[in-house]
């Protein structure tokens, strides 16, 4: 009966839901700390170092996989989650593509204005690396920072609703104690840009949220990922 009982927590979301977020933070720590002592000292994994060795930029993209991707979809496949309930599904998805590309069309003009001129976070790579390896190197830099992230928001939403019991509210705990521990998170990293991260998930979340399908907000954070471009441009310039 106990260890019936303490099963039955270790699949609840009172227990997945902090467990994925002190995973995500302190295994953050952790992989910069391991880094830091196995990379010489004269290396870091900067855009001039991943450039110039494009075998460095694994390096972010297994911890990406790892930190962000492995407990939600470890804990998913455990509790036999259906896909549908994390918004992958067909129903919906008109609505959730276009949404979405609303939301990455405003983006695209933040951009702009904030260069002084027509810019978008997409770039497009020289081509020229095209072996089977880079190809595929590069298509998971592309998947890690773009669909695993935002299956990452989905999953800590939907499950911080079914703490709370608001998965039925569009502005629900879920959305809003899952944006607000992201964007701090976020603002370690990324100074005061991460209002502006912060701002693209609450809006990709509440795609999700209206049209219970993650789809385009996927497909739309893949697009406005700057860094997920970058690295796929290394790996294929």
């Amino acid at each position: 009966m106990q260890l019936k009982a303490r099963t039955s927590f270790l699949l609840s979301p009172k227990f997945q839901v902090p467990a994925t977020w002190i995973w995500n933070a302190f295994g953050t720590l952790v992989v910069a700390a391991v880094v830091t002592l196995v990379l010489p000292r004269n290396i870091a994994l900067d855009p001039s170092a991943l450039t110039q060795q494009p075998s460095l930029a694994l390096i972010p993209i297994f911890s990406e996989i790892i930190l962000v991707g492995l407990l939600p979809i470890i804990f998913s496949i455990l509790r036999r989650d259906k896909p549908a309930e994390y918004g992958i599904t067909g129903k919906g998805l008109l609505m959730s593509l276009a949404l979405s590309a609303g939301v990455v069309l405003v983006y695209f003009a933040y951009l702009s204005i904030r260069a002084g001129h027509l810019t978008t976070s997409v770039q497009l790579p020289g081509l020229h690396q095209l072996t089977v390896g880079n190809v595929l190197c590069a298509g998971l830099g592309l998947v890690a920072y773009g669909p695993l992230e935002v299956f990452f928001v989905v999953w800590l939403i939907h499950n911080t609703d079914r703490i709370f019991k608001t998965e039925a509210n569009t502005w629900s705990w879920g959305l809003l104690l899952t944006i607000a521990i992201y964007g701090l998170l976020h603002s370690f990293s990324q100074g005061a840009n991460a209002l502006v991260i912060a701002a693209e998930m609450l809006a990709l979340g509440l795609v999700f949220k209206s049209t219970r399908n993650s789809i385009g907000p996927m497909l739309a954070f893949m697009l406005m990922n700057g860094y997920a471009w970058f690295l796929a441009k290394v790996f294929l310039q």
